[in-house]
């Protein structure tokens, strides 16, 4: 969307933190600021006038310290004696490279009086280094020449940069604080700094920290009250005329709607500013602010994802391609385990025109933010943390590329041990998983891997092709000798004659075996051969009371019982699989009660409560399926609240809500299934980087159902973002996967997106959509009918484009190509194709009547008249609306249901025709995002002069 006044002024300050400049905009904290006030001047009379601000991420901290604090000092009356404070700043670009300096030049830019002079800061600093009690006596010896009704103030937001900046040594840390203490305690120097809670903790390795903020020292800041969030909302817009859309019946006005909306979200406060200054921009003629403009926003929680992908997508794919490498660039991840925003040099992103393109445009919505430093050096951050969990684009760049991070340390350590031991064959990557990603890691990262590592892996490869031959036989063989094992143990027990220690050693050689050869056999696609050997095992360990009762056993006998229920499951033995299931389950339950802290236990335990609701759910059992999917999302939830930052336990979530969304769909529940769906695939965005092939898939099926939906529903905005959802992480799944029907599922998934850009007027995005999707086609299997669909009707889409775009003859090429692919005569053997051959047929008819071609356009047209294929409805009224003929109509009062092309045709032809009620109801159901489109543009004008015109009569 484009908004309407761009360049006027914006009461809302997005992501950014509210300055000085923006204190008569800054509302809702009056009676934090009075209390802040009130302990900051308790501390000066104690002689340490210092107040640390408290509060997790995105309370408001920085915009607490510099539009609250720091404005509402001046001419305080807490502080008769000093009515005037200068004021200055270390800035978050060198708290975190040089703080030290940082703090000189801060107190070189004081407004008015700066303690230290510009020619004199290189010596200061050296002083700082070498002598910090000489630095004092020179302090103040300044602050000797100030009046005395006047003093110095020092602020400090994100305090927390300190304690994880790797630029920053242990050295200079210490003598950082060191300064800070004493210019509080021996110069009397105000100092007002803001810290994350998570870093509290941080403090206690600086006692004189803790020593300075005692006493009162230290404002938490919580989060607003409903009452407060609409203050904020409200008083910055006495100078904007701004209104407010009223709520219909007793729902709140979109005000007090947007402050309960964010008293839902903890620390909301940037997100709610970034969907008001967007609001703001989106905002009506007449200065309405509506519910319209926020729910194409996306709401709170999505609007930083949905105004991002507009960014991204409106991006050339030149300069797409440096988005992964500039956002690496300003993240690392802390020792914690949580990204961190850095302060990076605007020389080590602007490579090139492109690059400088991406952060540009980036820039301009407010995602990334800018700084000088004290040598003027300009230097560029995300803008806040919040994006982090928001931006779904950015969490995936991030974790994929911490996963190849993390996966090139782990072999390169076993590389090293490879080399030193001779080669040995026993440090080669094992075939599966292992080797997967070896090879994914040297296709993706191989300029950066060490020449150990690269031999390491071709080395792995080799072994695999030589010993894949050898599988079958080998794995054949070793099932004999696990029947002949397993039996002689079984008989032994039953005789009673084997010692406790022979006991053991069975139970381990079962438990060794069912792991082992079952990933053997699973390999090859044979796992209907563990069925016999499981029966025996499964019976056996059942009978027997184990001799080790230790953590280690219970836990290999609970993955054992696991692998034998998964043999029955495959073989579609429900009633075994469940016993072997709800085995492992009582295993997992007191493992979780021994270890209630435990996350591997947990994790256990909810695998095992997944598979038993998929057992009954494969069963056709749904109610005890969905019985045991509830208890499998409660594991989830203990999950995540035992690791928030997990991305295996935000997937076990993902899945839970999925599965449950499936029961919903089966039960007819579809709103619920929408609700369900929706969590999925938020949980799945944060937790990509732990999901399996399936649970990659199972994500974009979500993505593709709330897409139907929501295109069902005339929710096109909602639609798109949906597809563009589905159509990354098929993407995804090709790359990983790369068989020919996940490549064709990733290309379907390019095509509907395309359908949704062309539905809102994207034309941009739809033509690199189709250029790409019609790319990919030739590396696909020529046998799949489905391949010459999507090489025809891409072809036919990118002449509607150029059409459109008043490219007739470029068009025209199009559209011969796309007939050489798939002519007229063919029958379509699929329904979800027979939309894509009537639309193309539509725009090649309405080219030829463009041309006054009406030979051709009649044979054009030809098959789309006499086609009885439901399909062909919508583009028979728009054939007609192209000679303004009549043709069969249904009253839109009778119509339950009418998706964004139907409702286009429909609209297109009651405006023809005038038929001004009916005209009436579809104007009120187009959502604002169709009106972009070219055909809907045109009209739109000409619906408003007829609908003014009966108005009038």
């Amino acid at each position: 969307m484009e908004p309407l006044r761009s360049n006027s002024a914006n009461p809302y300050v997005g992501l950014q933190a509210f300055e000085t400049r923006h204190a008569d905009l800054f509302k809702g904290r009056d009676a934090l600021i009075q209390l802040g006030l009130q302990k900051l001047k308790s501390k000066a009379q104690s002689s340490r006038p210092f107040l640390l601000l408290l509060g997790k991420d995105g309370a408001g901290k920085s915009s607490l310290l510099q539009a609250g604090i720091l404005t509402h000092i001046q001419g305080c009356y807490l502080f008769p004696d000093t009515p005037r404070f200068h004021c200055g700043e270390i800035l978050t670009a060198d708290l975190s490279i040089d703080p030290v300096k940082g703090l000189v030049y801060g107190l070189a830019q004081l407004n008015e009086y700066p303690l230290i002079q510009t020619t004199e800061i290189d010596s200061v600093i050296h002083l700082c280094r070498n002598s910090p009690e000489q630095f004092f006596s020179f302090i103040n010896q300044r602050k000797a020449q100030l009046p005395k009704s006047e003093n110095a103030l020092l602020s400090i937001a994100q305090f927390e940069r300190l304690f994880f900046s790797k630029q920053v040594t242990l050295a200079e840390l210490r003598l950082f604080i060191e300064l800070i203490v004493g210019l509080v305690s021996q110069c009397q120097v105000f100092v007002v700094a803001s810290l994350r809670s998570d870093f509290y903790q941080s403090l206690s390795d600086f006692p004189a920290l803790l020593w300075l903020k005692q006493n009162g020292g230290q404002l938490d800041v919580l989060p607003p009250t409903v009452e407060q969030l609409v203050e904020m909302i409200r008083l910055p817009n006495s100078e904007f005329d701004l209104r407010f859309e009223e709520g219909k019946e007793q729902h709140p006005s979109l005000d007090v709607y947007l402050a309960k909306r964010a008293a839902e979200f903890p620390n909301s406060l940037p997100l709610l500013q970034f969907i008001l200054k967007n609001l703001f921009e989106h905002r009506s003629q007449n200065g309405l602010m509506n519910f319209s403009s926020y729910r194409n926003l996306g709401g709170i929680e999505r609007v930083i994802a949905k105004v991002t992908e507009n960014t991204y997508q409106g991006l050339d794919r030149s300069v797409k391609k440096y988005f992964s490498r500039i956002m690496n660039h300003l993240v690392e991840r802390s020792e914690r385990g949580r990204y961190e925003r850095l302060w990076v040099h605007e020389s080590d992103l602007y490579n090139n025109d492109r690059s400088r393109q991406l952060v540009d445009a980036f820039y301009a919505i407010g995602i990334l933010t800018k700084q000088k430093n004290c040598k003027n050096e300009v230097f560029i951050a995300l803008a806040h943390d919040c994006l982090f969990e928001h931006w779904p684009r950015l969490s995936e760049t991030l974790e994929s590329h911490q996963a190849i991070l993390t996966l090139k340390n782990i072999l390169e350590a076993q590389a090293k041990q490879w080399k030193g031991a001779t080669r040995s064959s026993a440090y080669l990557l094992s075939s599966g998983r292992a080797l997967d990603e070896g090879k994914l890691l040297l296709k993706q990262g191989r300029a950066s891997l060490s020449s150990d590592l690269r031999k390491l892996i071709n080395a792995s490869i080799k072994r695999q092709k030589l010993k894949y031959r050898l599988w079958v036989t080998a794995g054949l063989i070793v099932l004999g000798l696990f029947a002949f094992a397993l039996n002689n143990a079984y008989q032994a027990k039953v005789q009673a004659n084997i010692a406790k220690q022979k006991l053991s050693d069975s139970q381990e050689l079962i438990e060794f075996l069912i792991a082992d050869e079952s990933q053997q056999l699973q390999t090859i696609g044979r796992l209907d051969l563990m069925q016999q050997g499981s029966e025996k095992s499964f019976e056996y360990l059942s009978k027997v009371e184990p001799r080790d009762d230790s953590t280690a056993a219970k836990l290999s006998r609970s993955q054992t019982f696991m692998r034998i229920a998964q043999v029955y499951l495959e073989n579609k033995h429900y009633d075994d699989a469940l016993q072997a299931f709800e085995a492992s389950l009582a295993l997992d339950n007191e493992l979780v009660e021994i270890h209630p802290n435990g996350f591997s236990y947990w994790l256990e335990l909810a695998q095992a409560q997944y598979w038993i609701a998929k057992t009954y759910l494969t069963a056709g059992k749904t109610e005890k399926a969905l019985e045991y999917f509830q208890h499998y999302q409660a594991s989830a939830f203990g999950l995540v609240e035992l690791q928030p930052d997990s991305a295996a336990a935000r997937m076990e979530l993902s899945k839970a809500y999925y599965n449950m969304g499936l029961i919903a769909i089966d039960k007819g529940q579809l709103e619920s299934a929408t609700q369900l769906f929706f969590e999925s695939v938020k949980f799945a965005e944060k937790g990509k980087s732990a999901a399996d092939i399936d649970g990659l898939i199972a994500t974009a099926n979500a993505y593709r159902w709330l897409a139907d939906k929501y295109h069902n529903d005339l929710k096109v905005a909602e639609a798109l973002e949906m597809r563009m959802g589905e159509k990354r992480l098929r993407a995804s799944i090709s790359k990983r996967s790369p068989n020919n029907r996940n490549r064709i599922e990733a290309a379907i998934a390019s095509w509907n997106l395309s359908t949704k850009q062309l539905m809102m007027g994207q034309y941009n995005q739809a033509f690199e959509t189709l250029t790409m999707l019609y790319e990919s086609t030739q590396k696909l299997a020529e046998d799949d009918y489905q391949v010459s669909y999507l090489r025809a009707f891409s072809l036919g889409r990118l002449g509607q484009v150029a059409l459109q775009r008043g490219d007739t003859e470029r068009a025209k090429n199009y559209f011969h190509q796309s007939l050489q692919e798939f002519d007229n005569d063919q029958q379509i053997a699929a329904p979800l194709w027979a939309d894509a051959f009537f639309e193309r047929q539509y725009w090649i008819a309405r080219s030829h009547l463009e041309q006054n071609n009406m030979a051709a356009f009649n044979a054009s047209g030809y098959s789309i008249e006499n086609a009885t294929h439901a399909a062909a409805k919508t583009w028979k009224i728009r054939l007609a609306n192209l000679t303004k003929q009549q043709t069969d109509w249904q009253a839109v009062a009778d119509t339950q249901s009418i998706d964004p092309a139907e409702l286009v045709a429909y609209i297109e032809y009651v405006s023809i025709h005038e038929k001004i009620d009916e005209l009436q109801i579809l104007w009120d159901r187009v959502p604002q995002e169709m009106w972009l489109n070219g055909d809907m543009e045109l009209l739109r004008p000409i619906i408003r002069k007829q609908l003014r015109s009966e108005a009038e009569n």
